[in-house]
């Protein structure tokens, strides 16, 4: 029996206290790693719905899942210079709000810097042929990246709390851990600094909005991760970075890195304003992380992997990689294009037509808000979104659907256990050269933390 439905049916198995146990005990073991939770701003925290059961990735998918990250960033990383030269059809698929235009338009240059550049495509697995699973392209993610820390917390916990009580040494022995997300976000600070000709950098600063947010804020735990690889960090607001005769400092500290974890829009327009100094130096000395290709997580760049622009970034093998692994999408308004087949067509008739193949989501988002499914949403609430969709140019994006394939899960939320098949989302964290894996579990085929669904952890198997 595989080790993820194993864990399912001895979890299951266990009687009612020693159950009850192990679920304090995980609980537990989140409160002592701050693993926290918020459903909603303001709301209190909570421990963290994490899954009891291992998500199991095969080492010999991982080079697939890096090559197509690796695509996805590629294009990304372009992105500012397309938008820059007003490539043609790039900014209607990827339209941006004024002041996240003023701040491209602010940027010391076009050409693309990938290092600058984290990303975390959110796929699935389709089985081909022959059994091997090959990744599907949901949409991208590139700032406010949460889940670095979460994952590699929910690593330790199950290490430590669920697997001594559910397998024996050697079954646990079996799972590898997957790559510390944390760990990598430290590499890629690193290898920024490298760039910026700081062998070592002299300060990290995290910045956040002040502003209550849904979730929690991973960032107290980012800074202690740098830390601990002798790195000076502290985290605080754009605000806090003061421009000094001797560079930018956050409070007393010398900063050569910022980690933003909130979009340039959140800033407003770029001014000469004494509030934004320090950022706006760090920004226009290109070190800023992400940079500005991370304004770009579109779902409307996946319409424009197929654009003639946007295929010559990538050789034909890599253009037949894409075609089998990027579903259709289209950026959802009054136009003609091609249908999935290949033929002509009106758009919104054709979405019309084919509601209970597509799903309609929002070009800019995540947490699954906003996401229509046509075959349950009705032909009701379906006309209407489109109606609104062609209200709002650039805001929505009409998507094939895939069936979602699902898991073997326990997981745990506010409590209580949910047990059964699960959907799931497979998080690509992706720099130059680094992967990393972070997986959410649903119930329900939108699958989200915030909609009723719990983190899981990636465990590497032969």
């Amino acid at each position: 029996m595989a080790l993820d439905r194993l864990a399912l049916t001895r979890i299951q198995q266990l009687p009612p206290g020693r159950r009850l146990a192990l679920f304090r005990a995980v609980e537990r073991a989140e409160a002592r790693a701050a693993l926290f939770h918020r459903h909603r701003v303001g709301a209190p925290a909570v421990p963290h719905p994490i899954a009891l059961t291992p998500f199991l990735v095969s080492r010999r998918t991982t080079p697939g899942l890096a090559r197509l990250a690796a695509l996805v960033h590629r294009l990304q990383a372009h992105a500012p210079a397309l938008w820059r030269a007003d490539a043609p059809g790039f900014r209607d698929l990827c339209p941006v709000s004024e002041a996240t235009a003023r701040w491209l338009a602010s940027a010391p240059t076009v050409v693309p810097a990938p290092w600058q550049l984290m990303i975390r495509p959110d796929v699935g697995l389709a089985a081909r042929p022959g059994g091997a699973l090959e990744p599907i392209l949901y949409e991208t993610n590139a700032t406010a990246l949460a889940g670095l820390y979460n994952h590699a917390a929910g690593v330790r916990i199950l290490r430590a709390e669920v697997f001594p009580r559910v397998y024996r040494d050697a079954e646990a022995r079996a799972l590898g851990d997957p790559p510390d997300l944390l760990a990598l976000v430290v590499r890629w600070i690193q290898a920024a600094a490298r760039r910026r000709g700081r062998r070592r950098p002299r300060g990290v600063a995290f910045v956040e909005d002040a502003a209550p947010v849904d979730g929690y804020s991973e960032v107290p735990r980012l800074v202690a991760a740098v830390r601990a690889a002798g790195i000076p960090a502290e985290g605080g607001t754009p605000p806090d970075l003061r421009l000094t005769r001797g560079g930018v400092r956050l409070r007393d500290m010398p900063v050569d890195i910022v980690y933003r974890d909130l979009a340039l829009e959140d800033l407003g327009p770029p001014s000469r304003a004494r509030s934004l100094a320090g950022f706006r130096e760090r920004f226009e000395a290109g070190a800023v992380l992400p940079g500005v290709a991370g304004e770009f997580s579109h779902k409307g760049l996946l319409e424009y992997f197929g654009h003639p622009e946007g295929a010559r970034l990538f050789s034909p093998s890599e253009r037949r990689l894409l075609a089998r692994v990027v579903p259709w999408t289209r950026v959802l308004g009054p136009r003609r294009t091609e249908n999935p087949a290949g033929r002509p067509v009106d758009l919104p008739e054709f979405a019309r037509r084919a509601r209970e193949s597509l799903l309609i989501k929002p070009n800019v988002g995540s947490s699954g808000f906003g996401l229509l499914l046509g075959r349950e949403a009705g032909a009701t609430r379906w006309e209407a979104r489109i109606a609104r969709a062609l209200r709002e140019p650039g805001r929505w994006v009409v998507q094939a659907r895939h069936p979602g394939t699902r898991r073997p899960v326990v997981y745990l939320r506010n409590g209580r256990a949910h047990a059964g098949p699960c959907y799931f989302s497979l998080g690509l964290f992706y720099a130059p050269n680094d992967l990393g894996l972070h997986v959410r579990v649903s119930r329900e085929p939108i699958v989200n933390v915030a909609r009723q669904g719990a983190v899981a952890c990636a465990f590497l198997t032969p």
